[in-house]
């Protein structure tokens, strides 16, 4: 993967409405930090034929994405579904895209959300959501 900026990095969330176009995907805002965590785990399947070293078994263990971002909301809206989402407990459809790489997309749970607003300048949020399923990557130009 070349090099990206990192603010290039977007989180598009389902505004609720019947149609999964792109059209109804509400960009949250950019990241201004940003950190992605992609885990498979393993299956140990080790014994005594493994001639002393460790086996994992192939396909099995769970997979999960997850991520913490930082940013400024893009607008009313955007922090509106993601506020409604977490007080709901609910798991919206997420979009997650890597300018350059692709896009991954699920249901997520927004595990954490806080709101910073110095005095003297724009309020800022910070977020962390995980995989709540099936996470699909879709690479860019496909």
């Amino acid at each position: 993967m070349a090099a990206q900026l990192g603010r290039e990095l977007l989180l598009k969330i389902h505004d609720g409405s019947g149609s999964y176009d792109d059209s109804n995907f509400v960009a949250v805002g950019g990241f201004n930090s940003n950190d992605i965590k992609i885990t498979n785990s393993e299956v140990d399947i080790t014994s005594k034929d493994s001639g002393g070293f460790k086996e994992s078994l192939d396909g099995g263990g769970q997979r999960s994405f997850s991520s913490t971002a930082s940013g400024t909301f893009l607008s009313d809206a955007a922090f509106q579904i993601v506020h409604n989402h977490v007080m709901n407990a609910t798991h919206p459809l997420c979009r997650v895209i890597v300018p350059g790489h692709g896009t991954y997309e699920g249901k997520f749970v927004i595990t954490n959300l806080d709101l910073m607003g110095p005095e003297a300048e724009e309020v800022n949020y910070s977020i962390s959501f995980s995989s709540s399923g099936v996470v699909a990557f879709t690479p860019e130009g496909a």
